[in-house]
């Protein structure tokens, strides 16, 4: 009791929880810009997770999609791969609930947001990217390579 009435007048009466201060840590950088931050943005969150896809196939070898989004919408998305769709010849487009197919597929260079989505950009097997090493070549620096799934 002596070590809670000493904790208590230390911060004048007020228990300050091990979670508090990590939330208090990770919302006075930019939302997840710290490893660690996108999980509480996640469990804080009052929307449910989300998936869509962007196909740009059979013109172009190449769907991107996002999985684990909790949001309001995904308009965003949408509106980019629509814009993107309109740019190629023989897009599939945008599909809510959906992930990219993995068959022929050789793996994806992959990003984690700050709020915990999973946005990756996945390669398949043709003339654009003939083996593995090419489609691995599309990864950049903020990006990992990652196995079909």
């Amino acid at each position: 009791m002596k070590a809670l009435v000493a904790k208590s007048i230390a911060y004048a009466g007020v228990m300050i929880s091990t979670s508090f201060v990590r939330r208090l840590i990770c919302a006075s950088f930019t939302i997840g810009s710290i490893v660690g931050c996108s999980d509480i943005v996640q469990d804080a969150s009052p929307f449910s997770e989300q998936q869509a896809l962007c196909d740009l196939r059979p013109g172009k070898a190449q769907c991107t999609d996002i999985r684990k989004f909790k949001g309001p919408s995904l308009i965003t998305f949408q509106n980019v791969c629509t814009s993107l769709e309109a740019a190629s010849k023989n897009a599939t487009g945008y599909k809510e609930d959906a992930t990219c197919p993995v068959a022929e597929m050789w793996g994806g260079c992959q990003t984690e947001n700050g709020d915990g989505s999973l946005q990756t950009n996945w390669f398949y097997k043709g003339d654009d990217y003939k083996t593995e090493a090419d489609a691995k070549a599309e990864c950049d620096s903020n990006t990992k390579w990652v196995a079909p799934q």
